[in-house]
């Protein structure tokens, strides 16, 4: 698993400043992504416009063209024939273990979740096939779609979520930039992408610095 470097731009600090925060930003792109028992891939992951799609394992984190070359597949996005919209195909053994975060069981009305968003087994999931019209997931945006599956090295089912841009009004091109879930079986919470913490992070500490800098300045004046 890998994190995606973090890149800043900080013409307006010193370049010591600015030399510490890119170490500083390489340092947690180095670090796996892997905290306590919450799980994340930032591996992108393209959707190829065709009826086979592509078919993603949540634990092992790998993907392929069908269900075969797939060990233990959980989901598998893919451009319907039909509406020629993409289309939410899951796994469907273990019965009731996977699916997506949903306004209702029976349809594809799956939801773009906010963050802080708690997903668990009192979620609504659907395996709907069909996005519903209107639909967040057949827009122009990043979206993020919650979702459980079963964790074939635990025989627990678990709860994640994943971020999704979408392109269009098909919901192409489409790209899973990222995914996380608990590997316990406990509920997760969406939270900002980990590259967006840091940068704010990193932002706040430089900006910090400069103060401190401006403000001996003046007390020495």
């Amino acid at each position: 698993m890998t994190k995606k470097n973090i890149t800043l731009n900080a013409s307006s600090v010193q370049s010591r400043l600015a030399l510490c925060a890119a170490a500083l930003a390489g340092t947690a792109a180095a670090v796996p992504t892997a905290e306590a028992t919450i799980i994340t891939n930032n591996t992108p992951f393209a959707i190829p416009a065709t009826t086979a799609g592509i078919y993603l394992n949540f634990l092992t984190g790998v993907a392929g063209a069908s269900a075969g070359a797939t060990p233990g597949w959980d989901f598998n996005p893919y451009l319907q024939t039909s509406s020629g919209n993409l289309g939410f195909y899951w796994a469907q053994t273990p019965a009731a273990s996977s699916g997506g975060v949903a306004t209702s069981a029976a349809t594809g009305s799956y939801l773009n979740l906010a963050p802080g968003t708690s997903i668990s087994g009192a979620s609504t999931f659907s395996q709907a096939i069909g996005l519903t019209a209107g639909n967040p997931f057949l827009s122009n945006g990043t979206h993020i779609l919650g979702f459980r599956f079963f964790n074939e090295a635990t025989g627990v089912i678990n709860f994640g979520y994943l971020t999704m841009t979408n392109g269009g009004a098909n919901g192409f091109p489409a790209t899973i930039t990222s995914y996380s879930y608990e590997n316990n079986g406990g509920a997760i919470t969406v939270v900002p992408e980990p590259s967006t913490t840091a940068l704010l992070a990193l932002t706040a500490l430089v900006l910090g610095a400069v103060g401190v800098r401006q403000w001996r300045r003046q007390q020495a004046a």
